[in-house]
């Protein structure tokens, strides 16, 4: 279903943008990251081109986008205190889906909206900024806020005194025992 011709592609990005179903919008959501590995990396341009020029245009697709986006909020009580979920005798949240997913979700509206064509969390809100002309201090706390959370993610994964949650949570490498932060990180 992926090996498909650049013509293919770009056919259906545009029908994803112009259609906007459930399942368009996860599509766009992972494939309009377009960041090449390997191979002849050119052949994505025209298809990020294509995201750039019509996705920001569309808005009912950019309000389905910004709603599926708002379903995860961060893990916070109506107080403002870390809502946990018990998880093998531990108090968790999943740092991805209620933390990195929320900045990764935010930066790729406001690459779509902009019509801007850079990918990956921290470029898309350096570009956003500047295309919005957001003051510094505020575009600099995007990124630090997610580079926060995003190294809590990678402590969580590298830290082998961690993998009780891990194995009580099917698996789930994204959650972080609330109990083990410091005051700072908490």
């Amino acid at each position: 279903e992926c090996c498909l011709t650049q013509g293919e592609w770009l056919a259906r990005f545009s029908s994803w943008i112009d259609h906007g179903a459930p399942e368009d919008l996860l599509n766009a959501s992972i494939y309009f990251d377009l960041r090449p590995l390997a191979g002849a990396a050119a052949l994505t341009q025209p298809m990020r081109e294509l995201v750039s020029a019509q996705a920001g245009r569309n808005a009912r697709f950019m309000k389905q986008m910004a709603d599926n986006a708002l379903r995860n909020g961060p893990a916070l009580t109506w107080i403002g205190a870390i809502d946990t979920k018990d998880q093998g005798g531990q108090k968790v949240i999943d740092l991805k889906l209620h933390g990195t997913a929320l900045y990764v979700d935010a930066a790729r509206l406001y690459a779509l909206a902009r019509g801007l064509s850079a990918t990956g969390t921290r470029a898309r809100f350096e570009a956003a900024a500047r295309a919005m002309g957001a003051p510094a201090q505020e575009a600099e706390a995007w990124t630090s806020g997610f580079e926060v959370l995003q190294m809590l993610r990678l402590q969580v994964q590298l830290n082998a005194s961690n993998r009780a949650a891990v194995d009580a949570s099917d698996g789930n490498p994204n959650l972080l025992d609330v109990g083990a932060l410091n005051d700072i990180d908490r």
